[in-house]
């Protein structure tokens, strides 16, 4: 192997396969989001791109420090490292993020006292569906700033999983005089602005902030002594913070990166974005895997125009 410059890698993502004439899809459809922007004069502010992030409550790296030879590696967890749950993130081309959705896997919403900024749900399979695609549009969607009364020209960008791309989701979407654009299947990875440039920095400190709380945090324990896992309020409010340390910046140029827009004025800067792509804090040294998001679930052609 180190003949041909080949060595054993950790993953850094899970992805599909580029689809056949993907070349040709990226123009097509960079072309008609840039078209619909121009026909309908959309502004940045009105130009969003969703996307739904698969989480667990515990969040451990897959590398840690020990010596070598050691035949065992331990990484402590609550045992909760399979227990998932969905964050619905949202953000704008002028760098502007809509407050994310949580949904938790249960028949019940928590009693918890819940931080402001996020709107939490609860499903029995803790993942979108339309019910909750209807939810999202109304309670968030909707809600954003310029958006309630629907009078200005909108561009929503999201992947083609079904939940998205179901006729009375995107009666709705049209119901709010917006313009919809479902990405090819395959190609959220080169079109999907959180994918590329948001959603990595997200889990970084999603995951700096699971790994205080670990060390530092008050914790406690059931009868056989095993810990018990962050509850529903730490979790939401790490995800609201996580959230909010996103630059505009780094959601910028996510969008000018995807080919959506171009780079807009006074975001020509690298600064903020590159240190958003790194792990945060005091556990910088660490080389840690981080996770990403692709919702994937089936080819889709395209785009929606008139319908």
């Amino acid at each position: 192997m180190k003949r041909r410059n080949l060595s054993i890698r950790t993953r850094t993502t899970v992805s599909q396969q580029l689809p056949k004439n993907y070349q040709e899809k990226l123009v097509t459809f960079r072309a008609y989001c840039k078209k619909k922007i121009t026909e309908k004069k959309i502004r940045p502010e009105h130009i969003t791109n969703m996307d739904e992030v698969p989480l667990t409550f515990d969040i451990p790296v897959n590398r840690t420090v020990e010596k070598t030879g050691t035949s065992t590696v331990s990484v402590r967890t609550t045992g909760n490292e399979k227990s998932s749950f969905t964050v619905v993130l949202a953000c704008q081309a002028n760098g502007q993020k809509l407050p994310p959705m949580i949904i938790f896997k249960r028949k019940t919403l928590p009693k918890d006292n819940f931080p402001a900024g996020v709107v939490i749900k609860a499903s029995p399979k803790g993942w979108m569906d339309e019910e909750k695609m209807s939810e999202w549009l109304r309670e968030i969607y909707v809600k954003r700033p310029g958006g309630f009364f629907h009078t200005a020209p909108s561009l929503l960008i999201y992947d083609s999983m079904r939940a998205h791309i179901t006729d009375a989701v995107k009666k709705q979407v049209k119901q709010t005089n917006s313009e919809l654009a479902v990405i090819p299947g395959g190609l959220t990875k080169e079109l999907q602005p959180l994918d590329i440039g948001v959603n990595r920095a997200f889990k970084a400190r999603l995951r700096a902030a699971w790994e205080q709380w670990m060390t530092e945090g008050e914790h406690t324990f059931i009868k056989t002594g095993r810990q018990r896992r962050a509850t529903y309020a730490t979790i939401c409010q790490w995800i609201v913070d996580a959230w909010a340390d996103i630059s505009v910046s780094t959601v910028v140029k996510a969008f000018t990166k995807a080919g959506i827009i171009s780079e807009l004025p006074g975001n020509s800067s690298d600064t903020d974005s590159d240190n958003d792509e790194r792990e945060p804090g005091r556990l910088d040294a660490v080389v840690a895997q981080l996770f990403n998001s692709d919702t994937e679930e089936e080819e889709f052609e395209g785009f929606v125009d008139g319908e």
